[in-house]
């Protein structure tokens, strides 16, 4: 026996019980292969200490094919942090003198990052290295330094597990190993791809990603029944390819979506508000693009290779604005906001925004504001010199607001709200003059 222990704390491989986040957007099977892979690649690294796994699995079913041979005990204790304390318990008890647990999720774990937390933790008393996250994937103490207020009062998957953990060893010297990123979402497993050497984990993802659609079309509804249908049916009829998905976010209250039998079409639900229901998308989505799309707003032909070609260069970008009119003035008005779309770079959310996925999601998507999430979104943009792409086709919006309310005060009242919160009105004080739209 030697000094050291390697503590794998790992699942078992059920449907429905690992890696569920991921399973929403590849599916339960997926899910799981990839869960096995990340486990069968631990196992097959070389290491200079004695490996034990920790394993979960309440039915105590028969065991993988990869943890044949491999020494294991079952994770005991009524929630994560019992079980990780209670895990080191056993193994000190087997008499080793100094032991690290590594979660199982981990794909950039590799011998060398093994060696070096052993050598780090022989120089000090503890070692504790952080996930992308706010969590973390290594834990290790010596038998004499084990400290069982490290898994005591923790709040875990959240994004202060690892700050609250380090302040529990306080008393202690811990050593930091590098920061990694753990699998748990579509976004993570895009990134971690980017860098990855080919391996049965890399090429199973690689083939589950190639099924997910390119694109993810987030249209949030209110009371949307004249439009909703012909807005999709026209975007589909508008698509250069296939590789896209819809998704409809409809309010808790059920405005649009039970009015209509919508095929290959996602449903989501969120509180009322444009920003609301646009993000609720956003976590939905299994695209690595999002374009945002108004009910009542049409797309042009094509309009999937344009925002794949415009992403190629940018981050972000919009359409220009047509209105599905001949009136006079609303040529005027079309003519005048792509105008100032041009000079401000601050195109407004009738003109389909789009980004790339992971790039909005860092951004925390759009504000949590009732009226002008759009406006606000762009300035953003651009405080953080980001260029985006204004592209030279229209999306046609429809004219019905303007001839429900009147060209001239709908204008008016939009350039005046529009005034009004650059000068630093608040949109709740702003949304009171704004009609929401209703059949």
């Amino acid at each position: 026996m030697r000094q050291n222990a390697l503590i794998l704390f790992m699942k078992a491989p059920v449907l429905g019980r690992v890696k569920t986040r991921l399973a929403q957007s590849l599916g339960e099977e997926s899910a799981t292969t990839l869960y096995r892979l990340m486990c069968e690649h631990l196992l097959t690294l070389p290491h200079n200490s004695d490996v034990m796994v920790a394993y979960d699995d309440e039915a105590r079913a028969s065991l993988p094919p990869y943890l044949e041979g491999t020494p294991l005990f079952y994770q005991t204790g009524d929630d994560l942090g019992a079980r990780m304390k209670n895990a080191f318990e056993t193994v000190f008890a087997q008499g080793y003198k100094s032991a690290i647990l590594v979660g199982s999720d981990i794909p950039e774990v590799d011998e060398r990052i093994l060696d070096e937390a052993f050598t780090l933790l022989a120089q000090n008393d503890a070692i504790l290295s952080q996930t992308h996250d706010g969590g973390y994937y290594l834990i290790g103490f010596h038998q004499k330094t084990f400290c069982k207020a490290a898994f005591e009062g923790i709040a875990y998957s959240q994004s202060d597990v690892y700050a609250n953990t380090l302040l529990k060893l306080v008393h202690l010297r811990v050593a930091q190993g590098v920061m990694l990123r753990d699998i748990d979402t579509l976004d993570d497993l895009r990134t971690f791809l980017k860098t990855a050497f080919s391996s049965p984990l890399c090429d199973f993802a690689k083939h589950a990603l190639k099924a997910l659609p390119k694109i993810s079309v987030i249209i949030p509804v209110y009371h949307e029944d004249e439009t909703l249908l012909l807005t999709i049916t026209h975007l589909r009829a508008m698509a250069y390819t296939q590789s896209y998905e819809i998704i409809v976010v409809d309010t808790h209250a059920i405005t649009t979506v039970h009015r209509f039998t919508l095929e290959n079409v996602h449903l989501a639900y969120a509180k009322k508000g444009r920003a609301n229901q646009m993000n609720e998308g956003a976590l939905k989505a299994r695209g690595e693009i999002l374009l945002f799309l108004h009910a009542d707003t049409r797309t042009p032909q094509h309009w999937d290779r344009y925002v794949e070609e415009a992403l190629q260069h940018h981050t972000a970008g919009a359409f220009s604005l047509g209105i599905d009119d001949k009136h006079p003035a609303l040529r005027l008005i079309e003519m005048m906001a792509n105008l100032r779309t041009s000079i401000t770079q601050l195109p407004y959310g009738d003109q389909a925004h789009f980004f790339k996925t992971s790039f909005f999601k860092s951004l925390d998507g759009y504000a949590n504001i009732p009226l002008m999430e759009d406006v606000e979104m762009m300035q953003r943009l651009k405080k953080r010199g980001e260029k985006i792409a204004l592209l030279k086709p229209n999306v046609l919006t429809s004219a019905r607001r303007w001839h429900k309310e009147g060209i001239l005060y709908t204008t008016l009242r939009n350039r005046v709200l529009s005034f009004l919160y650059s000068v630093g009105l608040s949109p709740e004080k702003l949304i009171q003059y704004y009609q929401t739209h209703r059949n």
